[in-house]
């Protein structure tokens, strides 16, 4: 029977699929966003259109434990936070710089001396660190949406994934995915009883820590994240089938008739779909799919995502008589791959270098041959020595 696990293997660990899959959901997101952007409207509660809101940050969180857990098990914890940070930081920290002192300064309504004395101005930077604001004083203040960069929102919570990871490791459990399994099912089972509870983002205290971990929009992502691990460990185990893919796909469609709210019922909707979408995920991963050859040249999803909003803002700003979502769409995207190629060359590229002991991808990408313990072995449960692949396009 193939596998998803035999298809990875055949491909010694990078299959094009993923970076189809990267590529589509990063512009996927920056169309998301164009109808937040241009008009103020949020789909979330639109039905049908809500499902495919929902998959788009699903499916990043779902490949990125997928990939990321081939890392965790070879590397050790340290060399695998090293990793990590390498990954996530530079090209992060290159556009909270960009937006706060180029950007900022720019498009801001209020006078250079006031814009660079605001407290507002320089708490900006610590986003680097995954403490989140999205505004700067006197920018964008006109819009329909008046953040600077609300793609930021997922960086704290793959941060997070990285802790989860790091508990993972450390405690060995990757090696024993029975445990990982009963982790997602209390998981699980807890935002259901909050959400049942009446549980809102309205709580004081440890319970609204509670509301954003288990019931908010972001509780789907560890969910997704532990779905995307679990893949991995049983990869071998699960059938790699054009039938299964379509039947999740239909039921995925079907479930967007149901009365769910990516903002109210985030644990329902997640009962449901997890684990099709996450075979979704991972069956386009491992499958041949072609993108464009100036693709193949770097991988700019991360870019893609850091930059799509502010640019689509500059663009709100330069263009105001622009009131089509789609015409929007279309004059932000050029310029959003122009940046993330700069991202990809100027920061995220030459970081490979450093990462080249803990990433047999970022060797592959800087063109060298392949080192002893690069290729996947064959399948031998969940404690084989597998390849560090690419995490998902939220990372890179």
């Amino acid at each position: 029977m193939e596998t998803l696990g035999s298809r990875l293997d055949l491909r010694r660990g990078v299959a094009e699929g993923f970076d189809f899959l990267r590529l589509f959901l990063a512009v996927s997101v920056v169309a998301w966003h164009s109808f937040d952007v241009v008009a103020g409207l949020r789909l979330d509660d639109t039905p049908i259109v809500w499902v495919f809101g929902y998959s788009i940050l699903s499916a990043f969180f779902a490949l990125s434990g997928f990939l990321i857990c081939g890392s965790a098990l070879r590397l050790s914890l340290g060399d695998f936070l090293i990793n990590r940070g390498l990954r996530i930081v530079p090209a992060l920290a290159l556009e909270i710089v960009l937006s706060a002192l180029v950007l900022g300064p720019i498009f801001t309504t209020l006078p250079l001396t006031d814009y660079f004395r605001s407290a507002e101005t320089w708490h900006y930077f610590t986003n680097i660190v995954g403490l989140i604001n999205y505004t700067l004083p006197g920018v964008f203040q006109s819009h329909p949406e008046q953040t600077v960069n609300t793609s930021l929102w997922t960086v704290p919570h793959e941060i997070m994934c990285y802790v989860l990871m790091s508990i993972l490791i450390f405690g060995k459990f990757l090696k024993r995915p029975t445990i990982i399994v009963l982790i997602a099912a209390a998981f699980l089972s807890f935002g259901l009883l909050l959400s049942f509870s009446g549980l809102t983002d309205q709580a004081g205290g440890i319970g609204k820590i509670l509301y954003h971990l288990y019931v908010g929009p972001a509780a789907r992502l560890y969910m997704f994240f532990l779905a995307g691990i679990l893949f991995y460990l049983y990869r071998g185990k699960i059938p790699y089938s054009w039938p299964i893919f379509l039947g999740c796909t239909l039921f995925l469609l079907v479930c967007g008739f149901l009365p769910f709210s990516p903002r109210t019922d985030v644990p329902f909707a997640t009962l449901f779909l997890a684990l099709p979408l996450t075979y979704m995920t991972i069956f386009i991963g491992v499958t041949n799919i072609w993108i464009p050859t100036f693709c193949r040249k770097g991988d700019y999803s991360y870019g893609i995502y850091l930059y799509g909003w502010p640019l689509q803002q500059v663009v709100v700003s330069m263009l105001p008589s622009i009131h089509s979502v789609m015409i929007q769409f279309l004059v932000s995207i050029p310029l959003v791959f122009c940046f993330s190629m700069i991202s990809w060359h100027l920061v995220e590229r030459p970081i490979l270098q450093l990462r080249k002991k803990f990433s047999f991808v970022a060797r592959v990408r800087l063109g060298e041959a392949p080192q002893d313990g690069d290729v996947t072995l064959p399948l031998r449960g969940t404690e084989e020595s597998a390849p560090a692949i690419r995490p998902h396009p939220v990372s890179g």
